[in-house]
C-alpha cells in the first residue's frame, strides 16, 4: 500500500463515504495527512486507517460525533473510559425505555383472558377542586419518613387556613 491515499482510495479502504470524510475533516475529527494547497485534494496516510476504524466502530455503537471527539482527545485512559461509560449509561437508559415501550405494546396486543372484565372508559366532566400538594424526590428507604412529614405539613397548612 502507498504511504498516502487519495480521499477516494481512503474511502474504499475505510468503508466511509467521501462526503463523510469531508465532514470529519471539516469538524476536525479526522483530518487528512495532507491537503494540496493548489487543488484542495485531500490525502490520507495508511496509518490513519486504524483511527478511522475506531471512529466507525463508535458510530456503529450510536456515539455522537462530539462524544467520539471527546473520547479520542481524552488526556488519559481514565477520562477516556469515563466518557465511554457515560455513553454506555445513556444506551442502557434508552434500552430500559425501549423495553418498557415494548412491554406496553405487548399488553395492548394481548387479548383479554376469559372472565376478565373489560375496563370501562368514559369521559366525564368534573367541577374544579382546590388541591394541596407537597413534592420531592426521595429514595425508597426514606419514603415512609418523608410521607409522614409531608402529610403532617399538609395537615398543618390546611388547619391554619381553616380548610376541612
Amino acid at each position: 500500500m502507498p504511504d498516502y491515499l487519495s480521499i477516494g482510495d481512503f474511502s474504499r479502504a475505510t468503508h466511509m463515504t467521501v462526503k463523510t470524510l469531508r465532514h470529519y475533516h471539516q469538524i476536525g475529527l479526522l483530518e487528512p495527512a495532507e491537503v494540496d494547497p493548489d487543488t484542495g485534494y485531500r490525502r490520507y496516510s495508511t496509518g490513519q486507517i486504524p483511527f478511522a476504524q475506531v471512529i466507525s466502530r463508535f458510530r456503529e455503537l450510536g456515539m455522537p460525533l462530539e462524544e467520539i471527539q471527546g473520547v479520542l482527545s481524552a488526556p488519559d485512559l481514565q477520562v477516556r473510559n469515563e466518557r465511554i461509560a457515560a455513553h454506555l449509561s445513556r444506551l442502557e437508559e434508552e434500552l430500559g425505555r425501549t423495553q418498557s415501550a415494548v412491554a406496553s405494546l405487548r399488553d395492548l396486543l394481548t387479548p383479554p383472558r376469559p372472565g376478565d372484565v373489560p375496563a370501562r372508559i368514559e369521559l366525564r366532566s368534573m367541577p374544579a377542586v382546590h388541591a394541596a400538594a407537597v413534592t420531592d424526590v426521595v429514595g425508597a428507604g426514606e419514603s415512609a419518613g418523608w410521607l409522614q412529614g409531608a402529610l403532617g405539613e399538609l395537615h398543618a397548612t390546611l388547619t391554619a387556613q381553616d380548610v376541612p
